[in-house]
């Protein structure tokens, strides 16, 4: 999706509604079309279920059950595996299908059946109406009769409408009718930040029209960046556009030699200049070979073509040469070699989690190799991994341990889970907890607090009470507060009142810092 100017733009969403369920059955055809179903992914511990068709979940399962879990729960339920890249490979041949009807159709990598259509240019073609009926028909072909299709003027209002259960379809929006059409929806409708959403609703807002009503100022100053976005939304302001990105060109490197060479094993001595060469395409664009090509033009006119497939993605020319150099020794031709060319036929994005060159295997030797040059440039440790920590306080719960020696197993690279995707909303943690005044009420709730040279309102939401450690000499007992600004300037500060014997410590020192309370971070 590029980002463009608006220009008149009619954007087209088509939504296939459980389409991994659906690739699976398309795959299966022994599996009858009324047998409840679900794709299921083999872990470490045991497999889980990814997802499960209207049926299955209408009878209890849902995605994350563990399969003899949901089995139990509806014994008649067939299980498959999951193979997101048959998705892939699924979304990219319906998208090629629907192409037939709009030149422009862009599939999602992250989310699989969901495509982008560019729906301009049809007024000779039947307008947006043929369109539509053009791109159910080829879906329908294809055996996704489910798709659904929705046409408006912005990518946000498009998938909204497509997304909306009980709709047609097809639905088209008049032109100019976006913001109508979407200050009738819920919040939940759009992509909005979680925390907004939550707050919207505890004070009475339901549907996306309210936002509207609210002080653009005050939202902004309460949520940041998350409150513009949504604002943009509400509106309708999605400049995104259909367009599909140029295919980048495969790299190759071509060795012509000045004369024929009839010993394939002499081809080695040029070819390691190209490979160099090729490794630096290939960096260069981030991606490895999956797939190589030697190919040798003969004296004769002819060539031998040599298809190459490494054991794992590779970029780096080290490898490369010993996934060549294997072939050529072995190689023998009916005439000799004037040309040597080494193409990548296949190419994915390089893997980040590599711990040598060329490689995602575990090298213990490389690693040490790579501590040992760290060590000898900057004279300390600057590798560091992180270390659990018996605490239950969840600021302590661990800590950074510096990494001097090497193991020799998988413990530093072992595959974690997923993390959630980082919120909008971060906090700031202070260098050090500073001593913070703060008048409170009969209760004990804050009610101000001194900052910027004079006392400020504040609204706090708490407490969240933590003790621990008594069976040490460094027990803890304390509550966080969240207080929120009432005055124009707004802002979330994250502090902290000690009690027990931190208070007892805190109270203490000099009396500028004599009170229990302590400030510990904000959020921006």
């Amino acid at each position: 999706m590029a980002v463009l100017p608006p220009s008149g733009w009619r954007v087209g969403c088509a939504w296939v509604p459980d389409f991994a369920v659906q690739v699976a059955r398309l795959a299966r055809p022994d599996v009858a079309a009324d047998c409840p179903l679900a794709l299921v992914e083999e872990t470490r511990v045991r497999a889980r279920v990814v997802a499960a068709c209207p049926r299955a979940r209408a009878d209890g399962v849902l995605p994350g059950q563990m399969a003899n879990r949901a089995r139990a729960r509806l014994p008649s339920l067939r299980c498959l595996p999951w193979d997101p890249s048959s998705l892939l490979q699924a979304a990219r041949a319906l998208g090629e299908r629907l192409e037939a009807a709009s030149p422009t159709v862009v599939p999602q990598p992250e989310d699989p059946g969901w495509f982008w259509v560019d729906a301009r240019g049809m007024r000779w073609l039947g307008g947006e109406v043929g369109l539509g009926a053009r791109l159910l028909a080829a879906a329908d072909a294809a055996g996704f009769g489910a798709l659904r299709l929705a046409i408006a003027d912005a990518a946000v209002t498009a998938r909204a409408a497509v997304s909306m259960p009980g709709t047609a379809r097809l639905r088209i929006l008049p032109p100019g009718t976006d913001t109508r059409f979407l200050a009738e929806l819920p919040l939940s409708a759009l992509d909005l930040d979680a925390e907004l959403v939550a707050t919207l609703s505890g004070l009475g807002f339901e549907r996306v029209g309210g936002l509207l009503d609210l002080p653009a100022a005050a939202l902004e100053a309460r949520f940041g960046p998350a409150a513009r976005a949504a604002l943009a939304r509400a509106l309708g302001h999605d400049w995104r556009r259909p367009e599909r990105s140029p295919a980048a060109t495969l790299p190759e490197t071509v060795l012509a030699l000045e004369s024929p060479v009839a010993d394939t094993a002499r081809l080695l001595f040029g070819l390691r200049g190209g490979l160099d060469t090729l490794a630096g395409q290939l960096l260069s664009q981030g991606i490895s070979a999956t797939s190589l090509a030697l190919v040798l033009r003969l004296d004769d006119g002819s060539e031998r073509v040599e298809i190459l497939q490494p054991a794992q993605p590779l970029h780096h020319p080290r490898p490369l040469f010993e996934l060549c150099r294997d072939r050529l020794e072995r190689l023998e031709v009916d005439a000799p070699v004037v040309e040597l060319r080494l193409q990548v036929r296949a190419a994915q994005a390089s893997v980040p989690e590599q711990t040598h060159l060329g490689a995602t295997r575990w090298d213990a030797l490389a690693l040490e190799a790579v501590l040992d040059r760290l060590h000898g440039r900057y004279g300390r440790a600057v590798v560091f991994a992180p270390e659990p920590v018996d605490d239950v306080r969840p600021e302590r719960a661990g800590r950074w341990a510096a990494v001097t020696a090497v193991p020799h197993h998988l413990r530093l690279i072992e595959a974690q889970a997923p993390l959630p995707p980082p919120s909008p909303v971060r906090r700031a943690a202070s260098e050090g907890p500073e001593p913070l005044p703060v008048q409170v009420d009969a209760l004990g709730t804050p009610t101000a607090m001194w900052h910027g040279g004079r006392w400020r309102p504040v609204r706090a939401f708490g407490p969240e009470r933590l003790s621990g450690g008594w069976w040490t000499d460094r027990s803890f007992a304390h509550e966080d507060w969240r207080l929120a600004a009432l005055d124009d300037e707004g802002g979330v500060w994250w502090v902290r009142r000690l009690s027990g014997e931190e208070a007892g410590r805190a109270l203490e020192g000099s009396p500028e810092v004599r009170t229990p309370w302590r400030l510990l971070g904000c959020w921006d």
